[in-house]
């Protein structure tokens, strides 16, 4: 693994703001850095990369089915009583969950090391699986990268795969908080990658989700929200 320096384009703020990318400067600190990469060998993706993110998603979700079946775990992570029935249901019905996100340390040698696994507020969607892609091929049109380059990057095409399998009730709402660019940003990506698969998308914020003395999730319409992504950082 080498890391290395390049020319930043020119335009790229515009650029940014032209898809829609409006969170790439947070609290005037910059969000979005292009003025390096990092070059990879194939074994290293396989090996380094690939192989531990099967492993732990695998591990996490074998965690997962033995919480559920246990009431002393359930308490052990700090999950409301009210909530266990509806969570251990979710899970033996095979409720279907779209993406998470692993923060690994890795210095080019042996597997990658887990810091963090995001599945709950799993952010930096967008410009990993859309925004950097556009990067890459603007780069190389304008010869800031060699001709040929590539990158180890399929999120895009693997949520396009995931969202086509789903078997939904519609309309799929999407909810974010009200003031946060960047989670709005996320799932407006989210739901444009729905609609191209053909679902029919809502977004909702969450402060204004409302419940019914059924126990009904509803829109401000009062409307029912029968399927929901919230990403509530």
């Amino acid at each position: 693994m080498k890391k290395i320096h390049c020319a930043e384009r020119h335009d790229w703020k515009q650029t940014a703001e032209s898809l829609g990318f409006l969170f790439h400067t947070i609290d005037d600190e910059p969000y979005w850095d292009e003025s390096a990469y990092y070059q990879f060998t194939l074994k290293q993706i396989e090996n380094d990369l690939e192989d531990p993110t099967t492993e732990i998603h695998e591990m996490c979700m074998d965690l997962v089915a033995r919480v559920v079946k246990s009431e002393e775990l359930l308490e052990r992570l700090s999950i409301p009583a009210p909530f266990h029935d509806l969570i251990r249901t979710s899970w033996l019905e095979g409720h279907p969950h779209l993406y998470g996100r692993m923060d690994f340390s890795y210095n080019g040698n042996g597997p990658a090391k887990l810091l963090e696994l995001n599945y709950d507020t799993p952010t930096s969607l967008y410009e990993a699986a859309a925004f950097q892609w556009g990067w890459l091929e603007q780069c190389i049109e304008r010869g800031l990268l060699p001709k040929g380059s590539d990158q180890f990057n399929s999120i895009d095409t693997k949520l396009h795969q995931a969202f086509a399998q789903l078997q939904l009730k519609q309309p799929f709402y999407f909810a974010s908080m009200k003031d946060s660019v960047e989670d709005r940003g996320t799932t407006d990506y989210l739901r444009l990658i729905a609609e191209k698969v053909g679902i029919e998308s809502r977004h909702i914020d969450i402060e204004d989700i409302g419940l019914t003395s059924e126990g009904r999730f509803v829109d401000l319409e009062d409307r029912w929200i029968p399927h929901l992504f919230k990403l509530h950082a």
